[in-house]
């Protein structure tokens, strides 16, 4: 280990979790040791239907005598189409719904929320299927920028928008391997979409980069240069291991630039479409137990502030964070799907609580199968409570044994629309920057390019 920023030993925060021995904390090139968590879904997307016109009831309807008819056309809210109408019901991969034709008798679909994405590759007129990324795509576009936050349904259905994103990787193959490792293939890179500005869009900003204080919370702010008012960008909160500060998140540690924000943010400036702004919060008493959810609250409060000053895509906003700063993300993962697009989750453990739980959210793990401070086995129990939620099918991923010098990196099959869900076990212990071979150096680690993958294929 060449990388001691912060060997601190923590016993006993309130917070720490049977899965996670006192989470020992030390900080490197990498970035220190901590214990983690993981987060909730992002959006899920209305099929295919689309709002009739009005008038007569079709033929699939009621009946002329009991088809609620009138000059404006009571429409059905079973979501029938009228004599001409088929919903597209999902569409081909690559196939664009068209909004499901309606009939002159027009339908509502129940269901549908505005601008939702078609789940099966249907979307209002114009959703296309992405094209980039390795391995097996997922079909419909689900990958695209607007396949946000859940909206509830309103009757009605959606309109002739709700286009997929264009490009957006789709979901990471089975077939690749990383490092001669089994497993699939890194997901693809950005993708392109409609984006949700927030409404510090167009405004002359106030907060600039550097450190900030709100409420009597302190926190890290990164505004790329040359930033525009009028491109929303993503936004990635990355939370400190125990013992840990925002400044060694901003900072990088003794690896630098090179490792500052687990590695994305120099990956962020070096890249022409995919800018971000990031945010380093600083826990209380050097980390996360999030008493009374004190730190989700703390979390919402930053979001509010930054997204009604600064230009934000509010469908691509993620967290990232190791061993103690995992389990902040999978708290918030937990309590905030709808919100946070994905997560990250490095060496991680529930050690911030999971309030609600339920909801899907694109979600990557990484752990090391040697990790003393927070076990892998707690590792998996994160990955597999979104394995479920995400709907994707139950295995048990390979892992590369101890002594290997190896890491493998598998994608799920089968999870929900816009939802992947992806692992990566390597031969080490508690750390976020390994290096295949042994050790851990943020500027030459295999973990930060991972990552960056799964959060720009959105």
């Amino acid at each position: 280990m060449k990388n001691p920023i912060l060997a601190i030993l923590v016993l006993g925060f309130t917070a720490v979790s049977a899965s996670c021995s006192g989470d020992g904390s030390r900080g490197n090139g990498s970035g220190g040791t901590q214990a983690g968590g993981t987060t909730g879904p992002g959006g899920t997307t209305a099929v295919g239907g689309a709002t009739g016109s009005g008038g007569q009831p079709g033929t699939g309807g009621e009946g002329a005598t009991g088809g609620r008819t009138g000059s404006g056309g009571t429409t059905t809210t079973g979501g029938q189409t009228g004599s001409g109408g088929t919903t597209a019901t999902g569409g081909g991969a690559g196939q664009t719904g068209s909004g499901g034709t309606t009939g002159s008798g027009g339908t509502t679909a129940t269901g549908g929320g505005a601008g939702r994405t078609g789940s099966g590759g249907t979307t209002g007129s114009g959703g296309v299927t992405p094209t980039g990324g390795a391995g097996t795509t997922v079909t419909g576009g689900s990958f695209g920028r607007d396949a946000g936050p859940d909206v509830p349904g309103a009757t009605g259905g959606v309109g002739t928008g709700g286009s997929s994103g264009t490009g957006g990787g789709g979901g990471t193959g089975s077939g690749g391997s990383a490092n001669g490792g089994s497993g699939g293939g890194t997901a693809g890179g950005s993708g392109t979409g409609t984006p949700s500005p927030s409404t510090g869009c167009g405004k002359t900003p106030t907060l600039t980069s550097g450190s900030r204080t709100l409420s009597s919370r302190s926190f890290m702010l990164r505004i790329p240069s040359n930033y525009d008012n009028n491109h929303p960008y993503p936004l990635v909160f990355a939370f400190h291991w125990n013992g840990g500060t925002m400044g060694d998140i901003d900072g990088g540690g003794s690896s630098g630039y090179t490792w500052s924000y687990y590695g994305l943010r120099e990956q962020a400036d070096n890249s022409t479409n995919s800018k971000m702004i990031f945010v380093a919060p600083q826990g209380n008493g050097n980390g996360w137990a999030n008493s009374g959810g004190q730190d989700l609250t703390f979390v919402d409060d930053m979001l509010k502030q930054i997204e009604g000053d600064l230009c934000v895509d509010t469908t691509r906003v993620f967290s990232m964070g190791f061993s103690y700063g995992g389990g902040m993300s999978y708290a918030i993962a937990c309590a905030r799907a709808k919100v946070f697009r994905a997560v990250a989750v490095y060496s991680g453990a529930q050690l911030s609580g999971c309030d609600g739980g339920n909801d899907p959210i694109a979600y990557i793990g990484i752990h090391g199968v040697s990790d003393t401070t927070c076990a892998i086995s707690g590792g998996r129990s994160l990955r597999d409570k979104f394995v479920k939620n995400n709907t994707c099918t139950a295995q048990s991923p390979p892992e590369p044994s101890a002594g290997s010098g190896k890491h493998t990196c598998t994608s799920y099959t089968g999870c929900s629309s816009g939802h992947p869900v992806r692992w990566c076990a390597f031969d080490g212990g508690h750390t976020p920057g390994n290096v295949d071979g042994g050790g851990d150096d943020g500027a030459k680690t295999w973990t930060k390019g991972e990552v960056w993958q799964f959060f720009t294929q959105f």
